[in-house]
């Protein structure tokens, strides 16, 4: 459970963030916040976090200080095998005019954090809306709309096919952009409005790329993640036969499936 509760104020927003990788809604302080704790939901090299993770505590002239910094941060392994450097995190989220004006105040309290992080190997890290109020943030608000949830009431077999049939395509295609590979696919308006949420889905789960830190849209550059081999593995029925194909033409020795 977090180091100190938050409780509803009336002059700052408050509240909670469902998270799939903590234990329960995370809880923020700020608008500021809420975002910073909805970029690391959306982070795939994020393997968990927990705000208000921990109260740091010592002594100053005498007098007992406490500190609780805003969130913990867990990275992947992957992640960490890339970056070296990474290590469990504790964030601090301010606005840049907090910082400036309450600096004498904060400073004591940002220094003992350093203290506790270097003691247990961590790193502390202070965030600013200069980080966080950025074209990614507005993207990824956009495609947490797109998450599992949303097609729970959707047939598997007919999210399938329609995964299976953009991830196809945009194969065949290679680099393109999400209307563009929607009119590869049919000319009909309908149809390419059905495979809109399919096709924002797959980004959201990372099996499409894009570039997240510039601003989305029906003409962002876009390509696929998955490699030819592993379409051809996952796929069925004509669309693993298409990729096939594609692969045999391009000269790639198949295994025996």
């Amino acid at each position: 459970m977090p180091a100190r509760n938050i409780t509803p104020r009336h002059r700052y927003l408050s509240g909670r963030v469902a998270s799939s990788k903590g234990v329960g809604p995370q809880a923020f302080e700020s608008t500021l916040e809420q975002d910073f704790l909805l970029m690391l939901e959306f982070d795939w090299g994020i393997n968990r976090f927990a705000s208000q993770p921990i109260t740091i505590r010592w002594q100053d002239h005498g007098k007992q200080r406490r500190y609780t910094p805003d969130v913990l941060v867990e990275y992947t392994t992957p992640m960490m095998a890339r970056h070296p450097h990474l290590k469990p995190t504790l964030f601090e989220v301010k606005p840049e005019a907090v910082l400036r004006r309450d600096w004498p105040l904060l400073k004591p309290r940002f220094k003992a954090a350093i203290r506790w992080c270097r003691e247990y190997d961590c790193r502390f890290r202070i965030v600013t809306e200069r980080y966080i109020q950025t074209p990614y943030l507005n993207n990824i608000k956009f495609l947490l709309q797109f998450k599992e949830e949303r097609f729970k009431f959707i047939d598997r077999s007919v999210m399938g096919q329609k995964h299976a049939l953009l991830r196809t395509h945009l194969f065949e295609l290679g680099r393109t952009t999400p209307q563009g590979l929607l009119d590869n696919i049919t000319n009909g308006r309908q149809a390419q409005a059905e495979l809109i949420p399919y096709l924002w889905h797959l980004v959201r789960c990372n099996s499409i790329g894009v570039d997240l830190s510039l601003p989305l849209s029906m003409y962002s550059p876009i390509w696929a993640r998955e490699d030819g081999m592993h379409l051809a593995m996952t796929l069925t029925g004509s669309y693993k036969s298409r990729i096939q194909s594609i692969l045999t033409a391009n000269q790639v020795e198949l295994p025996s499936w």
